[in-house]
Order: structure tokens, then sequence, then C-alpha cells
């Protein structure tokens, strides 16, 4: 859990500006699973600018989605038989099949096989994932909330993506909201997401957003894998190609905890394939 806030207050800023009124059950849960899932020590700014990001790439569910197209859009787009083999081998999509097999998912819409070979390593290496787990095999383990919600924070904080970082953005001086689309999708929607910024960092301070905080939690249900609600388009614009990089290392134990007992559904949902 990353921060002292008071949810309560928190939902009802968001439920004018920018949810329209009123917030579903899905976007409350949605966003209860942003926020268990935060760093510590992320900053307000910075916080934000990951909710007005997945408010925008989940075309406003709050939860992961499929990127929007089907089969014969992600092939033309991603696979190296497709209609840009350039973008594709940038991608690490080698062979036929790979622009279907990893097309974007989740919160900020990983895409590529390289990029899912990364978000696995260093998902094992930070203890999310045990070594049996592997999103290039089991693609849709992206899917899962938990997981879309590590790969969103430790990605843009890390600059997986396009390079670009948070810290970058929201550091010591003025936020650079507009800047900050470049963690994603070079200035796509830059201005728009900079709106929800405001209004998702407004609700925060009125919540007394407190980094490093203990959560003044309001129950939410449990999302499990079998309840995992059908895959929502995303907004049609696809994201920008990333920079791909091999895995770190995989860490030596297994995670324990809230991450082991996860590890333990996606290994039931997600039944181990070599590829």
């Amino acid at each position: 859990m990353a921060a002292a806030l008071n949810r309560a207050t928190f939902f009802a800023a968001l439920r004018a500006k920018p949810f329209g009124g009123s917030l579903s059950q899905g976007q409350v849960t949605g966003m209860g699973i942003l926020l268990d899932a935060c760093p510590p020590l992320l900053g307000t700014d910075a916080l934000a600018y990951c909710l007005a990001t997945a408010f925008h790439e989940t075309a406003r569910t709050m939860l992961p989605v499929k990127e929007y197209g089907g089969d014969a859009y992600y092939r033309r787009m991603y696979d190296p038989q497709g209609d840009r083999p350039a973008v594709a081998k940038a991608l690490g999509n080698t062979v036929p099949g790979d622009g279907v097999k990893f097309c974007g998912r989740g919160y900020v819409q990983l895409t590529g096989r390289s990029n899912y070979r990364r978000a696995t390593g260093e998902l094992q290496t930070l203890g999310y994932l045990d070594r049996t787990m592997d999103l290039t095999a089991t693609p849709d383990m992206a899917m899962v909330p938990d997981i879309a919600a590590a790969i969103m924070f430790i990605g843009m904080s890390e600059g997986w993506f396009t390079g670009r970082k948070l810290s970058q953005y929201f550091g010591s001086g003025a936020p650079i909201p507009v800047g900050a689309r470049a963690i994603i999708n070079g200035t796509d929607k830059a201005g728009v997401i900079a709106g929800y910024f405001s209004s998702f960092r407004a609700a925060l301070v009125a919540a007394r957003h407190i980094p490093g905080g203990i959560v003044e939690a309001i129950p939410v249900p449990p999302v499990t894998v079998t309840q995992l609600p059908a895959p929502t388009p995303a907004p049609a614009a696809p994201a920008a190609p990333s920079r791909p990089r091999e895995p770190l290392p995989p860490a030596s134990a297994a995670p324990t905890g809230f991450w082991g007992t996860l590890a333990d559904r996606l290994r039931t949902a997600f039944p181990i394939k070599k590829v």
C-alpha cells in the first residue's frame, strides 16, 4: 500500500470530475487495486499522473484492457509479416503470429515480445513473479489487475516503455504533466491526459495523500482470476513502440505473502506453456 488517504473523499472528488457524475463498482475496484499496488514513496503528482494514464488507456474503466482492434489489426500493426516489419522488429516480434500474441494489454498497453520478456524478468527479480511464471508464455497474465498495476508503476518509474521516467517530470520542481506523456506514447493526447492529471491530483490532495503512510481503506471486493472482466476496448490509438531490453536475471527465491498467493492463483489459471 502506498499512501495514507481518505478513500471516501478521494472517490467523492473524482465522481464529479473526470468520471462525469457517477462511479461504477468496477471503477472503484480498479482504483482500489491501483492504490494498493502503488509504490510506498511515489509522490502525489506522480501517482496522479499514473492514475490519469490508466484512466485514458483503459477507456475510463480503471481495469486492465486488451488493445482495441482485433487480430487483423494486430497482425497489420505488429507482426513481422504485417505492414510494419520494422516496428515488429523493434518490438521483438520475430515469429509470425507474434503481432497477435503480444498485442497491447493491461493498464498501459504492454506491447511486443521484448516488452513482455522484459516485464517478466523485472517482476521476477523484484519478487512479484516466481521463476516459473513467464508473460511471454502466457501473455494474458498481463490482464490480471495486480500484475498490470505492477507493470504500470514500475515501468513508468524505470522508463521501460520509451526510456522516459516519472522522475523526469515529477521531481522537486513544478510538475510537467503535458511532457510526461512521452513516458508512454510521445505527445498523443498529451493535453487531454494532463487535464485528467489535474483532476486526480485535486482528489488526492483533498483526500490528504501522504506518500509512505498507511491507507485508510474502504473495503472493495477482491478481484480474483476467475472474476476478471471481459476485455474492454481501449482507445484506438496504438502505443508507440517501446524500447526492448533483455530481462534481468530472475530472483532466486519464490515470492511469499500476497505475491506468493497471487503466483499460486496464476499458475492454476494459466498453466505454464513452453515457447
